[in-house]
């Protein structure tokens, strides 16, 4: 995975630690991070990011598949449990290093 790192600055919050973890709506997860940036994970993408890798390689997500039943934020990372019964641990770093806004992407 190719991601930038970002490290925490003296005197100043962690930037991937979240201060907020929300739902958008029905379809997303959002996370305010410690430096305050916002960013949003669609369901159906959190789902083919999760950690585990056999989750990238499916063809296709069948409802039940990109519906989390369960979402608790841990010392280890977001922990998301899908109604198919799969869980994930996402792990702070990881997840910010999704992040798809424009501002991290480089899009306008």
């Amino acid at each position: 995975m190719n991601r930038k790192l970002l490290l925490p600055l003296l005197g100043q919050p962690d930037p991937n630690a979240p201060k907020d973890v929300y739902l958008v709506g029905r379809y997303a997860v959002g996370i305010t991070w410690g430096d305050e940036h916002g960013s949003i994970y669609p369901f159906e993408r959190l789902r083919r990011d999760c950690p585990c890798g056999a989750c990238a390689a499916l063809t296709t997500l069948t409802q039940t598949m990109a519906w989390p039943t369960d979402i608790k934020r841990t010392p280890e990372g977001l922990r998301v449990t899908w109604a198919d019964g799969h869980a994930g641990v996402y792990p702070y770093p990881d997840l910010r290093a999704l992040c798809r806004c424009a501002g991290c992407t480089g899009g306008h």
